[in-house]
């Protein structure tokens, strides 16, 4: 074939083993598992372990039973190896269960499972192990083989050949005699319940109806090698490993279909065992090392040159040839009609004489025919043939000449970037051409691409990208550069493509397109998938989806359909494969994807990668937990308080090219969210908290498919002040301290209950007092303003009363003027004196007014009051009451009303009729009491 499977190697040193592994296979969980000399080995896909017998020997034999016990045979010891509470694999020995009687053994070269026993077989003896008793089968002459195939139990005993066991009964197979001089390494199902045994020198048979036959030989070029082991690939395809050609790869008749050996990459051609994983991945265990061969990805190299690796620059298919332009000339080869898989082809490549001799930089098909750009000029390639058109300068491509508005037709020219400047080829004849070297700015137009408008552009990647122009005649270009100042993110690593019949640009930060109007670069808002990613090559299928390469990685942006916006999905296992600088991909359809490689072409089968994309498994390799003195636990899920230190170690057994994952783990009760995704398989957490706590992890492929989540919950126990009891007590003396502090603060709230009353009291004392005090000097100052008011109201009553009295004065001079007058004794000045006096008693009736307001006031309003009880009392009578109030003597009363005292008397018996006072009580008291 002439796609290779991409090989990796693991030399001893790597996983600290013997130079030899004699048996592989594979556990239920996808982990690897390895006898080798210096005891088993297990791989995971990230971390390799290491286990040794009890006595120190090689382990010759491995295989696993339904319980996930991995039981091995070495050298005078077996028994099986089981993970213990700590997860870690212990051993434990069945060879012990022997009898002493029973003679020692040697090597155990096979170690089976058949319907729940376990099986193993040394030279002399095959031990049985079933349910906890061994039961022993000597040989008859020495046990060669042993094999379970398709739930049959096979062994061969060195005189009496094939042998089944049936019920426990041995039954020899009919025609195995011939394989008396023989040893077997391998039998293998084929289809219509036939079986295929192969021998260690390389002869086949094959069992049909219960007899063994021997089968014709086709392969007459390894006829003499040393075959230990084989393996079945699939139904139709075997590998077998041998001892001077690697490993090779036959189908079920026998054909030989590929040879992997050191030339393809194997560490050495010497294979003492061979196994084939659940992924197609071919193991192969070889001198000093272990290979793993990706026989089944869809991802293969293919090597044009057998004598030395050239690198691949360009690939094209055309009339069913398959070209690749490398490093050193020009490889093509034949893909036969309905080869849907072209690194499947039966072939080797060929060189195309006279393309050797420099770089073959380009193949384009122009007008149905291939031209090549190479390094020392310009040629063609027909039916396998190259011809020279141009030599001189090199040439990097070329495009077809398109001019705006006119049919494009066969005869248009051809532009050829060249290493400096352009080139324009005219056929001038059927078998010649004229050549032109265009007029216009000398560079390096290694990128030269053309738009829907006739406009070309070339891209340097330390310059810019130049914008050509040409005259009518195209005999003359225009270059006009761009740089960072347009728009673009850097002047440097820019590259241009293709895009339909336009153009776009790659740039250090993603897909960027040339705004004509304004004349500036853009970012493709549709392409914001590709922002920030250092493009150097764009090719856009039909289908929409996107391949490109960057300065790192290989990949496709896949569509997402309606919903708009790219996918990236990165082919991360051919990293470092690429050419770098020189970047490449012919997508020429879904099952053939070729990709420029350092070592030729690497072929991508797209359909089937995709296919073999599911999601993917995890696994918890180890979990090693730590207290503070360093002492380590492995796998334990109750731990106590000291143990606050764990280191998680994840993987997932995908090996080769599936191997390419990134992981995101949690842990659920510390962190809030999904770490970011990483290929880092290790996680530490320092510090935990006692609490329940689970341990998420999960993987994504590039194909962004997630595994499940794989769980893993533990729990720190709470240090012993933090316990359930602890807490109780707390609880306890919490509540004793509380009801001690509510009893304390009580008393103290009392005491100061107390206090506050004693303050308050005093204070209302201290209140009153001044209250009291305040009131006594209110009354002092009201009595004191009373009196003045008295004083003054006595001052105004005692003038009133002397005005009344001199009014009585007046009145009785008056009375005596009169008199005289009666008698005649007054003359006419006399008279006018008595006129005067008249004046003044009317101008003194008047002070009796003033005087009862006087009175009224400081007597509160007793006048009034008398009046209103009493109103037939007269103005005299008021008078009379109101002397009486004052206590004036009847004398007094009698000189105030100028009448006699025997009148004032009279009067005073009046009142007291008007007043109904009785006879007992004086008028005075009465009217003191009123």
């Amino acid at each position: 074939m002439i796609g290779t499977p991409l090989i990796y190697g693991y030399p001893k040193s790597m996983y600290q083993g013997g130079s030899r592994t004699w048996q592989i296979t594979q556990d239920s969980s996808g982990v690897m598992l390895f006898a080798n000399n210096e005891g088993l080995i297990a791989f995971d896909g990230q971390y390799w372990t290491r286990h040794q017998l009890p006595n120190q020997t090689i382990v010759r034999s491995v295989c696993v039973d339904e319980e996930g016990r991995v039981f091995v045979g070495g050298q005078g010891i077996f028994g099986f190896f089981d993970k213990d509470d700590d997860g870690q694999r212990r051993f434990h020995s069945l060879s012990d269960k022997l009898s002493a009687k029973y003679p020692a053994f040697a090597d155990v070269w096979n170690t089976v499972v058949h319907n729940h026993r376990i099986i193993f077989r040394s030279h002399n003896a095959i031990f049985v192990y079933d349910k906890g008793r061994i039961v022993i089968h000597p040989a008859v002459s020495r046990w060669e083989f042993l094999a379970v195939v398709d739930g049959r139990l096979f062994a061969q005993d060195a005189k009496l050949g094939l042998i089944e066991f049936r019920s426990g009964k041995k039954v020899q197979i009919s025609g195995s005699n011939v394989l008396q001089d023989e040893l077997i390494s391998a039998i293998l199902p084929q289809k219509n319940n036939q079986l295929l045994i192969v021998t260690t020198t390389d002869k086949r048979f094959s069992v049909k109806n219960g007899r063994l036959e021997k089968m014709s030989f086709r392969d007459a070029n390894f006829h003499d090698l040393y075959v230990p082991s084989v393996a079945r690939i699939d139904n139709n395809t075997y590998v077998y490993g041998t001892a001077l050609e690697g490993c090779l790869i036959r189908d079920a008749q026998g054909n030989p279909l590929q040879t992997i050996g050191m030339s393809e990459g194997l560490a050495n051609n010497n294979v003492s065992s061979v196994f084939v994983d659940r992924q197609q991945n071919i193991w192969a265990g070889v001198d000093n090392g272990l290979a793993l061969i990706s026989y089944g990805s869809a991802v293969r190299y293919m090597r044009p040159s057998a004598h030395a690796d050239v690198t691949g620059y360009s690939t094209l298919i055309k009339n069913d040839d398959l070209y690749i332009a490398s490093s050193n000339g020009v490889f093509h080869t034949k893909i036969p009609a309905g080869q849907t898989d072209h690194s499947r082809i039966r072939d080797r490549f060929q060189l195309i004489g006279g393309s050797a001799g420099g770089e073959s930089w380009k193949l384009k098909a122009l007008d149905e025919q291939i031209w090549l750009a190479h390094n020392r000029g310009i040629y063609k390639i027909f039916q396998n043939r190259i011809s020279e058109i141009s030599k001189g300068q090199g040439v990097w491509t070329f495009i077809q000449q398109r001019n705006q508005g006119k049919p494009q037709t066969k005869k248009e020219s051809i532009l050829a970037g060249g290493y400096h400047g352009i080139q324009r080829i005219e056929q001038a004849s059927r078998q010649k051409f004229s050549i032109n070297t265009l007029a216009g700015q000398s560079d390096s137009y290694r990128f030269l691409v053309q738009d829907e408008f006739s406009t070309i552009w070339a891209s340097h990647p330390y310059r810019g990208i130049y914008q050509l122009k040409m005259d009518k005649e195209s005999r003359e270009y225009q270059a006009h550069l761009f740089t960072e100042t347009d728009g673009l993110p850097s002047t440097y690593q820019n590259y241009v493509f293709q895009w339909g019949k336009g153009v776009v640009f790659g740039t250090k930060n993603g897909i960027f397109k040339f705004n004509s109007a304004n004349e500036r670069f853009e970012a493709i808002k549709e392409l914001s998938a590709f922002n920030g990613v250092g493009l150097r090559f764009i090719q856009r299928n039909e289908d929409g989806n996107i391949w490109f390469a960057s300065d790192r990685h290989i990949g496709l942006a896949r569509s997402n359909g309606h919903q708009g916006g790219y996918q990236l999905c990165y082919l991360n296992e051919i990293d470092g494969m690429h050419t770098t600088g020189f970047e490449n991909i012919y997508a020429y359809d879904k099952n053939n994807v070729y990709i420029g490689a350092e070592k030729g072409v690497v072929h991508v089968n797209w359909e089937k990668y995709v296919a073999q994309r599911d999601k993917p498994s995890v696994l918890l390799s180890k979990v090693i937990i730590k207290d503070k003195n360093d002492s380590i636990l492995y796998n334990k899920q109750l731990l106590d308080a000291n143990f606050d230190s764990f280191h998680f170690e994840f993987t997932s057994p995908s090996y080769g090219a599936n191997a390419d994952l990134s992981f995101s783990y949690k842990l659920d009760g510390y962190d809030k969210r999904w770490s970011d995704w990483s290929t880092d398989r290790q996680k530490a957490y320092t510090n935990l908290p006692s609490g329940k706590y689970q341990f998420q992890i999960k993987a994504k492929n590039n194909l962004h498919f997630e595994s499940d989540i794989l769980n893993y919950s533990f729990e720190v126990k709470p240090p012993w002040y933090a316990t359930t009891f602890a807490w109780a007590m707390y609880t306890i003396l919490f509540l004793f301290g509380f009801y001690i502090l509510v009893k304390w603060q009580r008393a103290m709230w009392l005491n100061r209950q107390k206090k506050h009353d004693a303050e308050i009291a005093r204070l209302r004392y201290i209140y009153q007092l001044e209250l009291e005090k305040n009131e006594r000097e209110i009354i002092k100052l009201q009595k004191e303003h009373l009196e003045d008011e008295v004083l003054e109201k006595t001052k105004e009553l005692a003038n009133t009363s002397l005005q009344l009295m001199e009014n009585a004065d007046a009145l009785t001079k008056l009375r005596n003027e009169l008199n005289k007058i009666e008698s005649g004794q007054l003359d006419e000045t006399e008279l006018r004196r008595v006129t005067s006096m008249l004046k003044d008693v009317e101008k003194n009736a008047a002070h009796w007014d003033q005087f009862a307001v006087h009175f009224d006031e400081l007597n509160d309003g007793f006048l009034q009051r008398l009046s209103a009880l009493h109103p037939n009392l007269s103005r005299n009578d008021l008078k009379v009451c109101a002397y009486l109030r004052l206590h004036l003597s009847t004398k007094q009363i009698a000189q105030l009303q100028s009448i006699s005292v025997r009148g004032v008397e009279v009067h005073r018996y009046r009142i007291r009729k008007k007043l109904q006072v009785e006879t007992e009580v004086s008028l005075s008291t009465y009217l003191n009491k009123l």
